[in-house]
Order: structure tokens, then C-alpha cells, then sequence
């Protein structure tokens, strides 16, 4: 055989004998490893910022900016929030490296939206602990002072929404508040309405739901 052809054919099966030769061993297989690195506090801080509902989104129906956290969006975000109180005082944390940015609108509408981006932890586990938290809870509290698992519909581009209304036991707060938590990824958003009653808490949260959403979905 030409021994040009035959060290062709060598090469290219890389296991045959080389012309009455020795074998050709093959080459040791390569491993290749991807490193993950978490995004840092700053880069969260930009994500929370973009999810966050802008000051003025409800103008159109009443309801004027009341307060943010920061108070200039150039500020840096909190770290290390708590996520939403359950049960008048039962508090939920990231339990990760996390942002948040808070807003309050006031007015003809009684809204607060707190954004939290994290770290690592995805926000369905975080849903589904409010959920059992409140189911829990409920057990122990009176059918007129609370109303688990409302019916509020998921807005597009949401991975999950779990809303649970409680009477404020506080005289001093608006009687009734209803909260929304929505997930996407490992960002969460926790949405309060509030009214003079169960009712009127949960029709507010149903009509502005989705005008948080429109936001938190492009981060």
C-alpha cells in the first residue's frame, strides 16, 4: 500500500493498525466545565430596578407615588428585605443574596409593590412557602378575617401568582389588605392592595395586577 494512503487512513480512524504497524492509540477525551458565577449585588440591583412598576403607572387612575426605596432611582436598592408578612406578622425571607426596591401609591388606590431579585433561589419556592403559611395560618383564624388562595389569573409571562386577602388587625391600617406574590425566575414581586373591605381589597388587586406585571416581565 502507498504509505501516503496509509497514514491517511491512520489519522483519520485514529484505532487501526498502521500498515502491519503498532496501533494508533486515541487522543484522551476532553472535559469542559462551566463556572457559574452568581450575579453580584449591583447587577441584581439593575434587574429590580427594571421590574419595579414606574412611579407613574397609575396616574390614569388616581393613584399618585408615594413613597420609594430608594428614594431616587439612582440610589442603591436594600438588601436583604423581608419578602411579605403573612398572617399579620409572619415574615418571609430570600434567605439568598437578594435586592429589593420598594414603591406605595396612595390617592384613589392604596398600592404597594416591593421587587425582590436573588441571588440563586428561585422564586417558586417562595410562592409555595407563602402558600402553606397561609394555609397554616388560616386553621387558626376566623373565615370573615381571612380568604386563602383568591382566584386571581396569572399574567402573561408570570411563571406563578398565589394572592391570599387578611383583615388588618391594626385599627390604625385600612381594614382589609390582599396580596399578590408573583415569580418569575429568581425574581418575586409582592403586590398589596388594600380596601375597606375584602372585597374591594381584592377587585383593586384583580384591576392592577396586571399593570405591575407589564414591568416585571421585561427584567
Amino acid at each position: 500500500m502507498n504509505m501516503r494512503i496509509c497514514a491517511a487512513v491512520a489519522a483519520a480512524v485514529a484505532l487501526t493498525t498502521a500498515c502491519g504497524g503498532e496501533p494508533v492509540a486515541a487522543p484522551p477525551a476532553t472535559t469542559t466545565t462551566t463556572t457559574v458565577v452568581a450575579p453580584t449585588p449591583a447587577e441584581l440591583d439593575q434587574r429590580a430596578k427594571a421590574a419595579i412598576a414606574p412611579p407613574g403607572a397609575f396616574d390614569a387612575m388616581g393613584g399618585k407615588l408615594k413613597e420609594s426605596v430608594p428614594a431616587n432611582d439612582s440610589g442603591p436598592g436594600a438588601e436583604g428585605e423581608i419578602v411579605t408578612v403573612v398572617c399579620s406578622g409572619s415574615e418571609l425571607r430570600a434567605d439568598d443574596v437578594s435586592v429589593s426596591r420598594t414603591r406605595i401609591w396612595a390617592g384613589q388606590l392604596s398600592l404597594f409593590q416591593r421587587v425582590h431579585a436573588m441571588s440563586e433561589r428561585p422564586a417558586a419556592g417562595l410562592l409555595e412557602a407563602v402558600r402553606t403559611r397561609a394555609g397554616s395560618c388560616s386553621r387558626s383564624r376566623l373565615a370573615d378575617q381571612m380568604k386563602v388562595d383568591i382566584p386571581i389569573p396569572a399574567p402573561q409571562g408570570v411563571d406563578g401568582v398565589y394572592s391570599v386577602c387578611e383583615a388588618n388587625r391594626d385599627p390604625e391600617l385600612v381594614p382589609w389588605s390582599c396580596q399578590s406574590v408573583m415569580g418569575r425566575g429568581t425574581l418575586i414581586s409582592v403586590v398589596v392592595a388594600s380596601g375597606q373591605t375584602q372585597a374591594a381589597a381584592e377587585a383593586q388587586l384583580t384591576s392592577v395586577l396586571p399593570i405591575f406585571a407589564e414591568s416585571f416581565v421585561k427584567a
